[in-house]
């Protein structure tokens, strides 16, 4: 990390910023595979075709999905607390995101330093 250390605030900003970003690009990545995956082995155990038009084999689905799903209208009732039931997604989302901090992915990329001591008692 000593490399890090001479990059001024912007250049530290823009190291943070790419290596937070890393956890995210495997999240978005590793979901678009399982719902495939999932498809596809759905489609196979009820001996049917899965999803065959969009791409090749059907590996466009899950981005087809994806934009269907942000097109979609929020319908919000009138009951409903609005700020808490806008914010509800991003919330459970920082926490399931958060949780990624404590995974090692390699000797240079540790997301949080967590030291955990052990107390011999």
């Amino acid at each position: 990390m000593e490399a890090f250390q001479n990059l001024g605030f912007w250049g530290t900003l823009l190291v943070t910023f790419v290596l937070s970003a890393l956890p995210m690009v495997f999240i978005l990545l590793y979901a678009l595979v399982t719902i495939y995956l999932e498809m596809k082995v759905a489609a196979h155990v009820q001996d049917r075709l899965a999803y065959m038009r969009t791409g090749w084999h059907g590996v466009l689905q899950p981005i087809a999905d994806f934009i269907k799903l942000i097109q979609k209208e929020d319908i919000i009732s009138v009951a409903a607390d609005r700020k808490l039931f806008i914010l509800a997604p991003y919330i459970v989302f920082m926490g399931t995101y958060g949780a990624y901090a404590a995974i090692p992915f390699s000797s240079i990329f540790i997301g949080a330093n967590l030291l955990w001591q052990s107390s011999s008692r």
